[in-house]
């Protein structure tokens, strides 16, 4: 059976106007002609405004998924929903099940009709992508990590991400339970699709600056894990294809033969990619208000 799956990512809705008038053009789009499938990789909005985003597909005729992105799970320091732990693991799987989408990070979608299943996980960062023995480490490297400080400015997550986790423990979590639910897919149906939001192979992060300075450095700590890469190479013959967000950069790459794509779009524009299965052909198109 075809299907016609269609993917987008950081849509970051409540961020600016031009984003927002750009995610209402993508729906406009997807309504025209519904695809089987939507799933979201990810940073859908932020506090409230995730809510207010799955509103916004409640009529669109299709199944729903998606994975969250980091910024889904940030926190203020009193905030009623817990910590990002809770938002995590019961907020936001209860507000996608109200309007329709599937969690993906609890469990993959099987699609039995086409012999595929969607396996997806918001995905996290051990720092394991900076560690390059061709750079050099500047003496406050460590200091740098557990504070998140870049030359200029730190990365919200150190600010907004709070729970019980280390960066390195919440990522070993997230990557054992994505290969479970993979084998637990792949014992129903011969192909799965990987959606994450953090990059889920190097090749797909931002693209190289060469030779890399401190920040880029900084960010590739903070964009992936290499664990993750030796499950998807471990099960690379079934996984026909990978999709991730969070870089706001579009990027094409393979892994162990896997075709994988960083979807991009960016604050204050949308890009969607439409996927035919099984054909696996796949049409972009940008959204600018």
């Amino acid at each position: 059976m075809e299907l016609k799956l269609a993917i987008t990512a950081d849509l970051h809705w409540g961020i600016n106007d031009s984003g927002d008038a750009s995610t209402r053009q993508l729906i406009a789009d997807l309504a025209e002609q519904p695809p089987d499938v939507l799933i979201l990789a990810g940073d859908v909005g932020a506090g409230e405004d995730f809510e207010r985003c799955l509103q916004l597909f409640a009529s669109l005729p299709c199944r729903k998924a998606l994975v969250p992105g980091n910024h889904d799970i940030w926190v203020s320091s009193d905030d009623r929903r817990g910590d990002s732990w809770k938002v995590y693991s019961e907020y936001l799987p209860r507000l996608c099940a109200q309007y329709g989408f599937h969690y993906l990070d609890h469990g993959p979608l099987i699609l039995p009709e086409a012999d595929l299943a969607l396996a997806g996980s918001i995905n996290w960062y051990d720092y394991s992508w900076a560690d390059d023995p061709n750079w050099v480490k500047p003496e406050d490297w460590e200091e740098r990590l557990r504070d998140m400080r870049f030359t200029r400015g730190r990365h919200n997550d150190r600010r907004f991400v709070r729970w019980h986790f280390t960066d390195h423990s919440f990522t070993a979590h997230v990557v054992e339970t994505l290969e479970r639910h993979l084998i637990e897919a792949l014992h129903q149906v011969s192909k799965a699709i990987v959606i994450t939001h953090h990059p889920a192979f190097e090749g797909i992060k931002y693209p190289e600056v060469l030779p890399p300075n401190l920040d880029q450095m900084m960010w590739r700590a903070f964009s992936g894990n290499r664990s993750l890469e030796r499950v998807l190479e471990k099960h690379a013959e079934r996984i026909a294809l990978i999709f991730s967000g969070h870089t706001h950069k579009a990027r094409d790459n393979n892994f162990c033969g896997i075709p994988g794509h960083n979807i991009g779009g960016d604050y204050g524009w949308k890009r969607l990619l439409t996927v035919s299965w099984p054909a696996r052909s796949i049409e972009t198109k940008e959204f600018r208000a």
